[in-house]
């Protein structure tokens, strides 16, 4: 019986060695190939690789002496499928007991029947074959599909979920060879001119992890990435070492020689945007049956390299299309993230600049505050052993370091800078009372000289004038000596006793002026912020400039902050609490305090220790702020084991600010 290209997959295994005679009149209805039993090994070369449909048409002898053998067989080819007709008579039941499935079963049909009833059978047997193998192949097409579509769900998930943009771009690679079977394939991103057009592609990653710097290519129609880049349209190239020469692109096989690689299929398609924009290239090459398969150079050479087929385009595209939504996701959100930084560096700038004294310092603090976690996150032993700061937590804790004075913006100018106890035009007034004072003293003096020649003329003047001179003199110095005081007085630093009690007498003396008014040395506002014992700020002032810790709360709580940073306003509201309880705002004690603001608060105090000179005080010695912090910590301050970290660990080291 002649075999055909459709037959190829049928086979009719029999014993009736008259068989291919009885029904060659009905070949090309039946369409199989006949073998005898001792021929079943040649089904699986002659099927290529496809399921075969085969029907046993054997005497019940035959079949009762051969069942293990045959029963053997069907169970070592699973893609053969498989029934039985019995040459026997129709009543015949011994099949039963055999090794073989009663449902393989199909019919009986005795030697003498008509030969059509066997047709018929044979046909009808083929047919059911077929069914079985239409329901395998569907079915087999439905979990292939679902496996599919479970693959380009999970591919979605995690394209969206990823954070790191070049672990995103090795992702979206990776997902897209393993959903198409490819050995190989790179990736290639749009770069865009001033104006937002598209000027050229970027290489980004290879399959093959080439030590390759990232190279540029125009898009334009000449390179085969180029091309899709450039007309949006994906190419399904079957060899690109066959290519007609009439493409308007061209294969560079240099990659090939450099790597000791073989590009044969290659599937290009572009990675598009919601605006239908490209924003990028996915380049696969060499389709293979298996993903896992390991090809040498050979294999890449021969059969075993498939083309890709339109499913595989399908799958493909749909990893393009999520993987140009997570590109675009992903620099969204690097957008906004340096478009916050942004903000947050102008807005710190911008509070700092009211006090130029102090630039610097809530970026210093921020440095400080970030090298203390990461000295935590270092440590094995202690109280904080188990605290780890994960890299959202640490840009947390920088984000509330840098935002920490915030609140200053709704303090006075006055306040906030304010040197010394006194303006300086209030020191200048006080100067120039005690000068106006000074003036009319030696008014009231020459008036006594000019009544003395009046009244004695020149004799014994020049010994009046000696005592009225000594007496001016006395009265200048005296007056000097209240303005030294009122100055020294003046400065931030502590109040001595001395002066102090010279300033009450200051303040309670008056001077009767020529003409005859009263006139305070002293005003009681002057005298008020004089008698401040310690800095340069009195009670109300020194309220307002704490107020900036409330201001600051106020102005963080109104961000919509995301869940990672959703502890900024918390840990910038606690830099100013002590442990004791004695700190504001609120007074919190240790257990409410966030290991955060009681990292910061230990930054806080050592940058203003050391900062660069400030009118109002000197840039102490290192070994004296550690000193001073460790007062601190017996005054029940700031954390002791936290101050042993940050000197310790040399946390104050890890600043760029360069003293």
């Amino acid at each position: 019986m002649p075999v055909t290209k459709s037959s190829d997959s049928q086979f009719i295994i029999t014993d009736d060695p008259f068989f291919e005679g009885k029904i060659a009149d009905y070949s090309k209805k039946i369409k199989a190939k006949v073998l005898t039993l001792a021929k079943l090994d040649q089904i699986e070369s002659d099927s290529h690789g496809r399921i075969a449909k085969v029907l046993f048409y054997i005497s019940r002898y035959e079949l009762e002496s051969k069942h293990k053998e045959i029963h053997q067989f069907l169970k070592d080819h699973p893609t053969i499928m498989s029934n039985f007709i019995v040459r026997a008579p129709i009543d015949y039941t011994g099949y039963i007991a055999l090794d073989i499935e009663e449902d393989l079963f199909f019919t009986n049909v005795p030697d003498e029947a008509p030969l059509v009833f066997l047709v018929k059978a044979l046909a009808n047997a083929f047919t059911s074959l077929q069914m079985i193998v239409d329901k395998f192949e569907l079915q087999k097409r439905i979990n292939v599909s679902t496996n599919e579509i479970s693959k380009l769900t999970k591919i979605g998930i995690s394209l969206a979920n990823e954070k790191d943009f070049t672990k995103l771009l090795r992702d979206i690679l990776n997902s897209a060879r393993e959903i198409s079977n490819s050995d190989s394939g790179s990736l290639y991103l749009v770069e865009k001119d001033e104006r937002g057009n598209p000027r050229n592609l970027r290489f980004k990653i290879s399959a093959l992890d080439l030590n390759s710097d990232e190279f540029i290519l125009p898009i334009n129609k000449k390179s085969i990435a180029g091309y899709v880049a450039f007309t949006g349209k994906q190419l399904n190239i079957p060899n690109v070492y066959e290519l007609s020469g009439k493409e308007e692109y061209k294969f560079n096989s240099d990659f090939d020689k450099m790597s000791n690689y073989y590009s044969k299929s290659m599937l290009v398609v572009p990675m598009k945007d919601h605006h239908d924009e490209v924003v990028g290239v996915i380049q696969l090459i060499n389709r293979k049956k298996n993903f896992q398969t390991k090809l040498t150079l050979e294999e890449m050479k021969s059969n075993s390299i498939l083309e890709y087929d339109k499913y595989s385009e399908e799958l493909v595209m749909a990893v393009a299309g999520q993987a140009a939504v997570a590109i675009q996701n992903n620099n969204l959100v690097h957008d906004i993230e340096t478009l916050f930084e942004g903000f947050v560096t102008a807005s710190v700038s911008a509070i700092e600049s009211r006090d130029p004294t102090t630039s610097g310092h809530s970026f210093r603090v921020a440095q400080y505050t970030v090298g203390l976690a990461e000295s935590v996150n270092a440590i094995q032993t202690g109280r904080f052993k188990d605290i780890h700061f994960n890299e959202s937590q640490v840009k947390e804790i920088r984000y509330a370091s840098l935002l920490h004075d915030f609140g200053k913006v709704g303090v006075r100018e006055k306040v906030l800078v304010k040197a010394k106890k006194l303006e300086d035009y209030e020191l200048d007034l006080i100067r120039w009372r005690f000068q106006f004072i000074l003036k009319d003293v030696e008014a009231k003096l020459s008036q006594k000289k000019i009544e003395y020649l009046k009244k004695h003329g020149n004799s014994g003047y020049a010994e009046f004038e000696k005592s009225i001179q000594l007496e001016y003199t006395l009265e200048k110095e005296k007056l000097e000596e209240m303005v030294r005081v009122i100055s020294e007085s003046n400065e931030p630093s502590i109040l001595e006793e001395g002066n102090s009690n010279f300033l009450e007498e200051i303040s309670k003396m008056s001077y009767h002026t020529t003409d005859g008014n009263q006139l305070n040395l002293l005003m009681p506002k002057e005298f008020g912020f004089l008698s401040i014992r310690r800095g340069s700020l009195d009670f109300e002032e020194r309220r307002e400039i704490e107020s900036h810790v409330e201001h600051t709360f106020q102005f963080l709580s109104k961000i919509p902050w995301t869940r990672e940073l959703k502890m900024v306003p918390a840990i910038a509201h606690g830099h100013h609490e002590k442990l004791n309880g004695s700190g504001y705002p609120r007074g919190l004690s240790a257990v409410e305090i966030p290991v955060q603001a009681k990292m910061m608060a230990i930054a806080d105090i050592f940058d203003a220790l050391t900062d660069q000179d400030r009118p109002y005080k000197k840039a102490v010695p290192l070994e004296r702020a550690f000193d001073i912090l460790k007062m601190e910590v017996r005054d029940q301050h700031i954390d002791g084991d936290l101050l042993d970290i940050f000197i310790g660990s040399k946390a104050y080291e890890k600043i760029s600010h360069k003293r």
